[in-house]
């Protein structure tokens, strides 16, 4: 589609389960789990009107069609933050972000990896705030062409990119040692630890 969803997503879904969820056998769950982008890539959104499930993003994957909802949510920053009393929604978020920037210990110039980058937030508003260049991670091409949009309707292109990739495969793409330091934000990346020092 022009805005990058994929449309054959939810028949890439479905594949994965059996219809009869009675017969669902330990290999099954193992090949989910195997095989974790495809299926995650490959679900759909439901919305409850008038008592039952209605399909939204019918033929695009479970990113595709929640990225929609995180956005009207979170903004461009799929994280939680604790607000302080009378703090601006927004702020409180930039406010997580830099604390993490300052928790890091990140110095001009770092080069910073950011596993699940979602839709750059974080990663756009760490680089401003720490003035370090920063990889983004994503296994979702929609949100990475939105994180891109973002970029550079910021001018930040020449500091914060990104790439589609996969998490457990991240020395294949980068090579070792390849960051100075790196921001997980699911647990499957935890073997992009042995990228950075």
């Amino acid at each position: 589609m022009e805005d990058g969803r994929v449309e054959n997503r939810l028949q890439n879904y479905t594949k994965f389960w059996k219809t009869d969820l009675n017969k669902e056998e330990k290999h099954d769950n193992e090949n989910r789990l195997n095989q974790y982008t495809d299926v995650v890539n490959g679900l759909c959104f439901f919305h409850w009107v008038d008592l039952i499930w209605i399909p939204i993003y019918i033929y695009t994957g479970f990113y595709d069609g929640a990225t929609d909802l995180y956005e009207y949510g979170w903004g461009p920053s799929f994280h939680f933050s604790r607000f302080y009393k009378g703090e601006e929604f927004y702020a409180s978020l930039a406010r997580h972000e830099h604390y993490l920037a300052s928790q890091m210990s990140l110095r001009p110039g770092m080069r910073v990896l950011d596993v699940g980058c979602g839709v750059g937030g974080p990663a756009r508003q760490i680089a401003l705030f720490a003035d370090v260049q920063i990889v983004g991670v994503n296994n979702n091409p929609f949100q990475v062409g939105r994180a891109r949009r973002y970029t550079q309707q910021m001018g930040l292109q020449g500091q914060v990119e990104f790439v589609t990739g996969d998490f457990m495969e991240l020395v294949k793409q980068f090579g070792e040692n390849s960051f100075d330091a790196g921001k997980r934000t699911l647990d499957r990346g935890r073997r992009a630890s042995c990228l950075w020092g």
